[in-house]
């Protein structure tokens, strides 16, 4: 599944992740690229817990339907692929 990430560069701290599709899923790291790789992580993980939980997997919106959003304003978008669990 292709899930949208919005990133922030919090000045002087690295970058915060939001997984907005995903309840709980957000992660921090110092560059870009490392907020990317354990944003892949985080999502990994958030699903697997919802399958062993047996809540349904939510379905990736499209990045302009949550662009909109006030709260995503100034950030960067990504998408970030991971495998189904």
């Amino acid at each position: 599944m292709r899930y949208p990430v919005v990133l922030h560069n919090i000045e002087y701290a690295g970058f915060g992740a939001i997984a907005p599709d995903l309840p709980h899923c957000h992660c921090y790291a110092e560059t870009l690229d490392g907020a990317l790789q354990k944003m892949a992580e985080t999502i990994f993980q958030r699903l697997e817990d919802l399958r062993i939980a047996g809540k349904p997997i939510p379905q990736p919106q499209e990045v302009d339907d949550l662009r909109d959003n006030p709260a995503f304003a100034g950030g960067i978008w990504a998408i970030i692929d991971v495998e189904s669990v």
